[in-house]
């Protein structure tokens, strides 16, 4: 047994969103063998409700509220502050949102309390906080090779100002990112493709920058951390008479998902309409009000908004339409689905990192028309799609079931452990004495 630290800049509870839901089982699996303290902040007062539901996992749980929270005289402040470091840094005002002052604080007091073997940072954003873990290893959970979605991004823009804007923010991103990577012993991702990538980018023969003085850049191990998906997925039912509901699935906080939502609504729509006229649309995710929002309803479309239970959404849908032009990382609500029985289509893009096998477990469509031609077939061939939504569920749970799964994970994190032997302390101790 191990004393294991992690620490994520967000609150995790309820388990809404792909993010929170790999933070949730990466705490149940090591909870399973490990001693471990999840460090994380909350939004509001009213989460501290919900601790319990992550202590019951086996951990303790430290959660100090968010600094630009406690009044909107704070929220100022810390707007103008991390606006102004930004700028006079060059570095987003996001890693200063998730390396602030109270998690910096408790994260220092736990390494002396707690004394941790291994610290987990989840983010490449959250890079500052890598200057206070002093005791044991030190690893970064990635999720995926951010910038890459930048790069998708610029590819799939056509407008020449916005490419260009893109194209200077993906030169910063890619710059900090790596250079955050190289901080760390261990750096964990959530697909084989974006471990390639990382090993690739820290495998340049021209070393890395360090972001801090007193961290002079490393090569990490890199290893991929299989997502599991909860159980009660695969005990989701699917609606006795299928009919010709289409649904989309995604928090409008990223931009990849209101790209694909407003792609669905120009483009993929009118297609699918022209063809299928009683096909029906059905969109849910977290409280956007904007334009895009007013185009789905003018188009008839069922708004469910968030969600809390997703085994309604499935109840409430024939097929899901994950119709990415850019993106990142596993798409969480891909295997989802799958676990659930759910027919896909999907754009290449959407599939990229995960081994499910097209027209075996689900359908890929390159543009409207293609996506549009599948999920024609899929109505006009209900047995076929129930027959592919059953394959798609057997795959899902042989592969990222999460009993499955976590002697994978679990042997991961022996691997990084291992790393206190005589060659990991003399690497500390030399970067030690560097400091």
């Amino acid at each position: 047994m191990a004393k294991i630290l992690l620490v994520k800049h967000l609150f995790p509870y309820p388990p809404s969103q792909g993010t929170r839901r790999v933070s949730l089982a990466l705490l149940g699996d090591l909870a399973t063998r490990h001693e471990v303290v999840y460090l994380c902040q909350l939004e509001h007062p009213g989460e501290r409700e919900l601790v319990p539901k992550i202590e019951r996992l086996g951990v303790r749980v430290v959660a100090p509220l968010m600094p630009n929270h406690r009044t909107p005289v704070h929220r100022l402040l810390y707007k103008i502050k991390n606006r102004a470091l930004s700028r006079l840094q060059d570095i987003p005002e996001v890693c200063y949102y998730w390396s602030n002052i109270a998690l910096r604080t408790n994260l220092e007091r736990l390494q002396d309390e707690f004394a941790p073997e291994l610290t987990i940072l989840e983010n490449w954003e959250t890079f500052p906080l890598r200057r206070s873990i002093k005791t044991g290893i030190a690893a970064l959970l990635a999720h995926d090779a951010a910038f890459q979605i930048l790069e998708r991004a610029v590819a799939a823009t056509t407008d020449p100002r916005e490419r260009a804007r893109r194209a200077r923010a993906l030169e910063q991103q890619k710059r900090l990112e790596i250079a955050a990577w190289g901080m760390y012993e261990a750096v964990m991702t959530l697909t084989e493709s974006d471990r390639e990538t990382i090993e690739q980018e820290l495998g340049l023969p021209d070393p890395q920058d360090s972001l801090s003085p007193g961290l002079p850049p490393i090569k990490p191990i890199v290893r991929h951390l299989p997502v599991p998906v909860p159980g009660e997925f695969f005990d989701f039912s699917r609606p006795a008479t299928p009919g010709k509901r289409v649904g989309f699935l995604g928090t409008f906080r990223a931009h990849f998902n209101r790209d694909a939502l407003e792609f669905l609504l120009q483009e993929i729509w009118p297609e699918l309409s022209w063809a299928v006229p009683d096909a029906r649309l059905v969109i849910a995710g977290n409280g956007y009000q904007g334009r895009l929002k007013t185009a789905a309803e003018r188009a008839g479309a069922r708004w469910m908004g968030f969600v809390h239970d997703l085994d309604e959404f499935f109840q409430a849908i024939d097929v899901l339409l994950v119709p990415l032009r850019f993106g990142g990382g596993v798409r969480i609500r891909i295997l989802e689905a799958l676990a659930a029985g759910v027919p896909i289509v999907a754009t290449p893009v959407a599939l990229a990192g995960l081994a499910a096998r097209p027209e075996e477990h689900l359908l890929l469509g390159a543009d409207a028309a293609e996506i549009a031609g599948q999920i024609e077939w899929l109505f006009a061939n209900p047995r076929e799609a129930a027959a592919m939504g059953a394959r798609g569920r057997a795959w899902c749970r042989e592969a990222h079931g999460p009993e499955a799964l976590r002697p994978r994970r679990l042997a991961v994190i022996d691997e990084i452990l291992a790393l206190r032997s005589a060659a990991g302390d003399a690497r500390r101790h030399d970067r030690g004495g560097r400091s």
